[in-house]
């Protein structure tokens, strides 16, 4: 079984959102083939740091998208976040360290951290997110000029 296999499934229906966690998967992926493979630290470490940058640009994306529009669950959110950020650190430390087993954790518990976040966390935001537009759109002059000369 492919642990970090994207699916339409795991969609959450904003494009560069699901663009986003579809790459990261995708790492995810590569970095899982490389401890699998038993390839040496520097490049296990490599892969992981690749990751971690594209998960930070991803969680700065999606903060910023949440505090522009006012999310509600903002602090829960980021608070799931910042709970990765710091695993992740942790896991960077003891795999430095030599640690043979802390890359296969790390394995592990991201992929359980990530399905369960982009399956109820980051649906619920992109449900709210997407009604925010809806409303914005519906609610601008502009539309409102448009609509009422067509009738």
């Amino acid at each position: 079984m492919q642990r970090f296999k994207w699916s339409k499934a795991r969609a959450i229906f904003l494009p560069e959102v699901d663009a986003e966690h579809r790459n990261l998967f995708h790492l995810a992926d590569e970095l899982e083939a490389a401890v699998l493979a038993k390839a040496g630290a520097g490049q296990v470490l490599e892969t992981l740091r690749a990751l971690i940058a594209a998960i930070e640009d991803h969680f700065s994306h999606e903060e910023r998208q949440m505090r522009s529009t006012h999310y509600p669950s903002y602090s829960w959110h980021k608070q799931q976040h910042d709970t990765l950020r710091k695993r992740m650190s942790q896991f960077v430390s003891m795999i430095e360290s030599g640690d043979g087993q802390a890359a296969l954790l790390l394995l592990e518990f991201f992929s359980g951290w990530l399905n369960d976040h982009t399956s109820l966390t980051d649906r619920m935001m992109g449900a709210y997110l997407r009604n925010y537009e809806r409303q914005t759109v519906q609610a601008s002059p502009v539309r409102e000029g448009a609509r009422g000369a067509s009738l």
